[in-house]
């Protein structure tokens, strides 16, 4: 393979998805809607705690005490139901804000002139990638996530791993040159590569 170059704008749209299926972000995103979960599990418990003891169970008809179990606990179910559902909405929307406004800072980081382009090359002899025309050069330890737009680009772990992405619409020959470079990818035992077919 000789070296692919890849020059495309940078967008929003490809720094948002490139920190949504972030590794890191992703477990901030689970931990959170396990925190959602929780939340509202130990709500459903206090309020039907609560109910019960506030309902009578003074009846001798078991219809009429099945009915006075039940109904404290659905009434609590429900509470905390709608509860959930706004504290996952909330979550989200909260989430989503952060991302585009994070996709927007580094796009304006890395795409100074707004007709600008940048530029990737992809050099197999050096079984790595040189980023913008500084050439940043990254090879080691690259996590590949594969959208349906985007070919999503991880180097190291934690927060502050070094990231970009190519997007796979473009030219015939830049199609052409992603197809290839997917190829490599799947095949090679340096990459950890996946797909994506739907998201979060």
């Amino acid at each position: 393979m000789q070296k692919k170059t890849f020059t495309f704008k940078l967008s929003d749209d490809g720094y948002y998805e490139l920190l949504k299926y972030m590794p890191y972000f992703r477990k901030v995103y689970l931990f959170g809607i396990i925190g959602v979960f929780v939340i509202s599990a130990v709500l459903f418990l206090s309020l039907n705690h609560s109910f019960q003891e506030s309902a009578s169970t003074s009846s001798q008809l078991i219809f009429e005490h099945i009915l006075q179990v039940m109904f404290p606990a659905l009434l609590a179910f429900g509470i905390s139901l709608v509860v959930l559902l706004v504290f996952y909405l909330y979550f989200r929307f909260r989430i989503n804000a952060f991302l585009k406004k994070s996709a927007r800072r580094l796009k304006e980081k890395y795409q100074q002139a707004f007709d600008e382009e940048y530029m990737i090359v992809f050099d197999q002899d050096q079984n790595a990638f040189l980023l913008g025309n500084q050439q940043h050069r990254i090879g080691q330890n690259l996590k590949v996530v594969s959208t349906s737009r985007y070919l999503l680009f991880y180097d190291g772990d934690g927060k502050s791993q070094r990231k970009f992405y190519i997007p796979k619409d473009g030219g015939k020959e830049h199609q052409e040159d992603v197809a290839c470079i997917t190829v490599y990818l799947e095949k090679s035992s340096a990459v950890q590569y996946k797909e994506k077919e739907k998201d979060w």
